[in-house]
């Protein structure tokens, strides 16, 4: 699916999608919602470990809602939010932990899952991070989330330049996706690479361009406006450093 942060493109994209959907019961709404969740449930679960639950617990947690999010009655809500899909996760995530607060945890929470919860890696990346990053669920499910971001375009950037036989200089220049500068002189890196020192820091260009041409993407999956992509991103941004 091709996307636009700024042309007529925009309105294809996954969240856009479920905005416009006169009926919560249409396939493709449930389609988008449901891609959506499969990229973001990492986000979700950090918040709820956040909020006091145990690994076991987080990840039944979160396995329930998304069963629950994407029943009829949870989509009907989704057509009159008109913000970002963040919030709108974040606002749900939260109600389905009051309704459940008093709600006995039977074993049948999980039933209609849609996402695939890898416990071991969701509780892996929970702890790595430093005790006092996130202290409260909200700023940990932001920065949780903005990983989850980062961590998936660049996935598609070196899908990429697998798929264009380019493998091996993706991983050699992806320190510069982070603003890292490499671990070898440029000279000594455009020998190991076969190319010349200004083929490298060309390609280091372009590899950085087209990284934040895929960010700029994919945050479109998840704003209902054009004009919402840089307020996202200046909120991810925050979310990473604050």
């Amino acid at each position: 699916m091709t996307t636009s942060s700024g042309g007529g493109q925009f309105a294809s994209t996954r969240w856009t999608q479920i905005l416009a959907a006169a009926d919560p019961a249409h396939p493709d709404t449930r389609e988008a919602l449901a891609a959506l969740c499969r990229s973001y449930w990492p986000p979700l679960y950090a918040f709820v470990r956040r909020r006091g639950f145990g690994p076991a617990d987080a990840e039944d947690l979160t396995q329930g809602f998304f069963a629950r999010l994407l029943r009829l009655d949870s989509l009907a809500d989704v057509r009159r939010e008109r913000g970002r899909f963040r919030a709108f996760l974040l606002a749900s995530l939260k109600n389905y932990l009051a309704d459940e607060r008093d709600r006995t945890r039977a074993g049948k929470r999980g039933a209609g899952l849609v996402a695939s919860i890898e416990a071991a890696n969701a509780e892996s990346g929970y702890q790595r991070e430093p005790a006092d990053a996130a202290a409260m669920p909200d700023a940990a499910f932001d920065r949780a989330w903005a990983l989850t971001l980062l961590d998936t375009v660049a996935m598609r950037l070196c899908g990429d330049y697998t798929a264009a036989g380019q493998e091996n200089l993706f991983n050699a220049l992806s320190f510069s996706l982070t603003g890292d500068r490499s671990a070898l002189p440029y000279a000594e890196l455009a020998a190991r690479l076969g190319l010349t020192e200004p083929a490298v820091r060309v390609a280091v260009h372009r590899l950085r361009k087209r990284y934040r041409q895929l960010l700029r993407e994919e945050i479109a999956q998840t704003v209902a406006r054009p004009e919402d992509v840089d307020d996202e991103l200046r909120a991810l941004r925050q979310a990473l450093t604050g």
